[in-house]
């Protein structure tokens, strides 16, 4: 397993603080039940890329000290590598070790620096919110009664692949093979009705 791969699960592992728990029932199933703003859902959001930002600093703080390590054995004439090397007393045996064990660092390096990127630019622009989305929104969902919009964000919840299919940018070229029809799941039980509806299906 690479480091990144062996961070990812520390992080996914990690019990964050308290402020995700309002999020995460503000999102849940019941998530239409919730007396919540547009303005409080993204402040919640904001604090839990924060709280994601300092953990990868964390990770990518263990990435550093493997990558001085490294230099140890692979720069052994640098001034750093040598007084290290004199501190540390380092054995064939564990240069070769340090070597195997660094294997693909730098791409997972890259990977990481590119994480913390993204994190921050979340952070930094105003992408959790769009004024006309939440408008937009806030008109059909005001349409529905409480239990009405529970429900169907429930029901979107359990059939969102199926809906993220429907999203095209551009339409497939008329010689493309047609794609597999999204199934949609009705119902909770284990006997759940699934409709399949073919992409451009009249709906007849």
């Amino acid at each position: 397993m690479g480091v990144l791969e062996a961070s990812l699960q520390k992080l996914k592992a990690h019990t964050w603080g308290t402020s995700h728990e309002a999020l995460l029932e503000a999102l849940s199933m019941e998530r239409g039940q919730q007396e919540l703003s547009n303005e409080e859902r993204v402040q919640l959001i904001q604090d839990i890329v924060q709280q994601q930002r300092k953990q990868v600093e964390f990770l990518r703080e263990t990435q550093r000290e493997q990558e001085v390590l490294l230099s140890v054995v692979e720069n052994p004439e640098d001034e750093l590598s040598i007084e290290l090397q004199s501190v540390l007393n380092l054995t064939d045996e564990q240069k070769e070790d340090i070597r195997k064990a660094c294997r693909g660092l730098e791409k997972e390096v890259q990977a990481m620096e590119t994480f913390i990127q993204c994190l921050d630019a979340m952070q930094d622009k105003a992408w959790l919110w769009n004024e006309g989305v939440a408008q937009i929104s806030n008109q059909f969902t005001s349409i529905l009664h409480t239990n009405q919009l529970s429900k169907f964000l429930l029901w979107a919840d359990g059939n969102s692949e199926a809906l993220d299919s429907l999203e095209y940018c551009h339409a497939p070229p008329s010689q493309a093979p047609p794609a597999s029809a999204p199934i949609f799941v009705f119902g909770m039980d284990d006997h759940a009705s699934q409709v399949a509806f073919a992409q451009g299906d009249s709906g007849e």
